[in-house]
């Protein structure tokens, strides 16, 4: 049976989805694009979205020009809501997704969308239904990378979900420099937005989330595949056009 599907082409890893009566199902994530292909080679695809934050390889081309009513997200998609960034077309499709989400979720309402994934990215949807912008910070594993690559001796960390305030050893104390520093990073800039926009809704997502789902003193609703569900409300609303 035809399917639609929902692609989230993300920096490191890649995230299929089918959408049946309005819902995510079947939730995959490949690291390479031809395994994918190789996946849904075969399948009958009734239409579907794709939301790419990099050059799709030209195998990845072809298959979607082979498809029917397949939509490839940009900065001249048609959307529910209002965008007033600057600089639309270069803004990455996963935000316009994330943002998209946070409208589906919370409309009428101030909403400081989170993910936390390769980069940090925060954007704001307001109550009046544009979108306005944000912000992207270095993600979790970018910043151990960062300290391992431009020192001498530092070693590669990774990340943990329990870590210590102060490191009672190097690897400790990198750990609690990032995890502590964003964790600190990301309340600070709830507390400026919430500052600046009455009844701020947070939404939180991305896999690093998993980190800090309950280390948060605010209060936060947080969701796994925001992007895919942003991805799947952005069809459904030009398939309604």
């Amino acid at each position: 049976m035809a399917q639609k599907i929902i692609l989230d082409i993300g920096n490191t890893l890649i995230k299929l989805a089918h959408v049946e009566s309005g819902h995510l199902r079947d939730v995959q994530s490949f690291e390479d694009e031809e395994i994918l292909l190789n996946s849904i080679s075969e399948q009958s695809c009734s239409g579907g979205i794709i939301g790419s934050v990099r050059e799709m390889s030209s195998h990845m081309f072809d298959w979607t020009k082979r498809q029917n009513n397949i939509l490839l997200l940009n900065s001249d998609t048609p959307l529910p809501f209002k965008i007033a960034y600057k600089s639309p077309d270069t803004l990455g499709p996963d935000r316009i997704a994330l943002a998209a989400a946070a409208y589906e979720r919370f409309p009428y309402q101030n909403v400081l969308v989170i993910d936390m994934g390769s980069c940090i990215t925060y954007d704001l949807l307001t109550a009046e239904g544009v979108y306005v912008g944000g912000a992207i910070s270095p993600g979790i594993r970018m910043r151990f990378k960062a300290m391992n690559a431009f020192t001498a001796k530092l070693p590669m960390a990774e990340p943990t979900d329990k870590t210590p305030l102060i490191g009672y050893d190097t690897q400790s104390s990198l750990q609690s420099g990032v995890m502590n520093g964003v964790q600190a990073e990301i309340e600070g800039v709830i507390d400026r937005y919430a500052t600046n926009y009455k009844d701020l809704t947070v939404l939180i997502g991305g896999g690093d989330n998993k980190y800090f789902d309950k280390r948060f003193k605010v209060n936060i609703f947080a969701a796994s595949n925001l992007v895919l569900e942003g991805l799947r409300f952005i069809m459904e609303f030009n398939e309604s056009q």
